[in-house]
């Protein structure tokens, strides 16, 4: 029963997070539409808000692909009682165009981006569901974040009995205040940053002996949070990035890195 749990896990663990961060989300737990101050001032999130970004995707033998990444904060949608903000990513690399829309929400705890759990379920074999506990949403930003206390951004965990598995782990921690310098089209500025590290700890079952233990991977990855502009900078490990961008997460390459620097930006 356990081999049979393992190896169906390894297997809907990469479909489940190819669906990561698209529509047709599920409901958060906490539906509060209000925001605080910290929350507002960090991540401004008006309609019509933009962002354009100047992208370095670097492969596991130092080539460089360079490109645009765009973001727009464009209507809202509904889903049950809770009202989402429509998050449109655009990436440009050569003449390889990718758009993505991603459902978030902003509350009096943070910002956290819904997930899509179309068809996750139905993949699932019904004897395997109890086993499977996982976070309805990706908590990117903490309002709180800077009394330094940890926040989990994603878990996903597999019980049976006695026995319990972190399947993905996702901490954020604030870790400092850095000077920034923005390359920006209107010229060159210097911005004080809240610098911000997630940690995503994987520990997958071997997937050719699922038996003989688990697989454990750390990868790691920063954002930089400027007060009443929102994020200027990421950097780090693509596989937890490439979520937070749109562009769900993809374990077949967990060696390439990207590193995304603000070059434009309109608030509303």
């Amino acid at each position: 029963m356990r081999k049979e749990i393992y190896t169906t896990i390894t297997v809907i663990l990469l479909l489940f997070y190819l669906n990561a961060c698209k529509s047709n989300p599920t409901s958060p737990t906490n539906t509060t539409t209000s925001s605080s101050n910290s929350a507002s001032s960090y991540y401004p999130n008006g309609d019509g808000t933009s962002y354009r970004y100047s992208v370095v995707r670097t492969d596991s033998v130092q080539n460089k692909t360079s490109g645009t990444r765009t973001v727009n904060y464009s209507g809202t949608t509904v889903v049950g009682t809770v009202t989402y903000q429509n998050e449109i990513d655009t990436t440009t690399f050569l003449t390889l165009i990718n758009t993505t829309r991603t459902l978030f929400v902003k509350d009096s705890n943070g910002v956290s981006l819904m997930l899509d759990t179309t068809g996750f379920f139905d993949i699932i074999p019904a004897t395997y569901k109890p086993f499977i506990s996982f976070s309805p949403t990706i908590k990117i930003f903490q309002s709180s974040f800077l009394n330094g206390t940890p926040w989990t951004v994603f878990d996903m965990s597999l019980k049976d009995g006695a026995l319990s598995i972190d399947l993905v782990n996702v901490v954020a921690t604030y870790m400092d205040n850095e000077q920034v310098s923005l390359s920006l089209s209107s010229g060159t500025v210097t911005q004080s940053a809240a610098k911000v590290q997630y940690t995503i700890k994987l520990n997958i079952p071997n997937a050719s002996n699922p038996l003989a233990g688990i697989v454990s991977s750390t990868y790691t990855a920063y954002a930089w949070f400027v007060n009443n502009i929102g994020i200027v900078q990421i950097q780090g490990n693509a596989t937890l990035l490439d979520a937070f961008t749109g562009n769900g997460i993809n374990f077949a390459d967990t060696t390439s890195s990207i590193t995304q620097n603000l070059i434009n930006y309109n608030i509303k």
